[in-house]
């Protein structure tokens, strides 16, 4: 670890014994950057000796906490919206009120089916 980062680190310790146990958590998320910071610095210069490259997905950086992800959750409203009325289309469709035949509950486990595989790709892509 180098001087600066040290110094860095002593710092904010001390700024947490002045100011006090309310800002806790702004010291504490301060550090966790300066310490990643320097281990991804680490890791760089590793995997640079080694002639490696990091893959894009260890570069992309992270989402604030809390953040809510508005495309990701748009799509998974909507597509439980619409196979709950996929879902009532397909079971009340043959009228006679005898219930759902073998092939309606297929087709209706079928909906939910690809409506989980669009969601779950949706998610792993971020």
């Amino acid at each position: 670890m180098d001087q600066l980062t040290r110094e860095d680190i002593a710092a904010a310790a001390a700024a947490h014994q002045e100011l006090g146990p309310h800002f806790d958590g702004a010291v504490a998320e301060s550090l966790v950057e300066r310490i990643g910071a320097e281990i991804d610095k680490r890791v760089d210069a590793r995997l640079g000796e080694a002639g490696g490259r990091r893959p894009r997905s260890v570069r992309r950086p992270a989402e604030p906490a809390g953040q809510l992800n508005w495309p990701a959750t748009v799509l998974a409203v909507g597509s439980m919206c619409l196979g709950v009325g996929a879902t009532a289309v397909v079971l009340n469709s043959n009228g006679s009120g005898s219930g759902p035949t073998s092939g309606q509950v297929f087709l209706a486990v079928m909906i939910w089916v690809i409506l989980g595989v669009i969601n779950v790709t949706q998610a792993r892509r971020r």
